[in-house]
């Protein structure tokens, strides 16, 4: 689900000076407008200036700016490791024409993270009244793993699915196949068919696309 670029921010709303990982819950409730927002959003969320100050970040943000990992906040700046990639999204964001773009990024582990901008309105933040409609931007990073990427609705109650059933259900939808499912779950290629067998029978169905047709709606995002 993207995240709706847009803060109705209290008046005495300040930003952090210098923003970092761990500090998340020192600031008070009402100077974290991006926190109170997306606490339960399982994607990582950074509000940054066009300069890559970093205003706020969510939770799940704060996995990618661990010690060691590739994104860190230096002198109060949402950076990079390395600098040449700092400056690629530097060129990203400052790009933005007022309408939503994508940037990916590799990881060090080898993993690649998508990443949506969205130009925030209505900010509290900028340098004059002319430019709090495009001095602050929204990124939501996107794992690459597409399991990682969505919110799924508890269906198994509806199907009377079981735990496993529905475990493999989520991963067959995302474009997985058996194998890697059965992996992925340490278990056998067979039991992975028995489940799917249960399935279908559970859902009247005799196809994947028809599997996907009816999982596919239980996925929010």
């Amino acid at each position: 689900m993207a995240y709706q670029a847009e803060i109705d921010a209290p008046p005495k709303w300040q930003a952090p000076d210098h923003p970092r990982p761990g500090r998340a819950s020192s600031l008070a409730g009402d100077a974290r407008p991006l926190l109170q927002c997306s606490l339960s959003c399982s994607k990582a969320l950074f509000l940054v200036t066009r300069c890559l100050k970093l205003v706020d970040y969510n939770p799940a943000a704060e996995a990618l700016l661990e010690p060691g990992g590739d994104l860190q906040v230096v002198g109060g700046q949402l950076a990079f490791v390395d600098k040449p990639r700092t400056s690629a999204l530097q060129l990203f964001v400052g790009s933005l024409d007022g309408g939503p773009a994508g940037w990916a990024f590799r990881r060090s582990c080898g993993s690649l993270v998508m990443v949506r901008a969205d130009p925030v309105r209505g900010s509290p933040v900028g340098k004059g009244p002319a430019d709090m409609e495009s001095d602050l931007i929204v990124l939501t990073a996107y794992p690459s793993d597409p399991e990682d990427r969505y919110v799924w609705a508890d269906f198994a109650p509806h199907f009377d699915l079981t735990r496993s059933e529905s475990a493999v259900v989520k991963r067959l939808v995302v474009g997985k196949p058996a194998s890697v499912v059965a992996e992925e779950l340490e278990l056998s290629i067979e039991t992975i068919r028995t489940h799917v067998r249960r399935v279908y029978n559970k859902l009247g169905i005799s196809s994947r696309e028809q599997l996907f047709a009816i999982a596919g709606q239980f996925r929010l995002d």
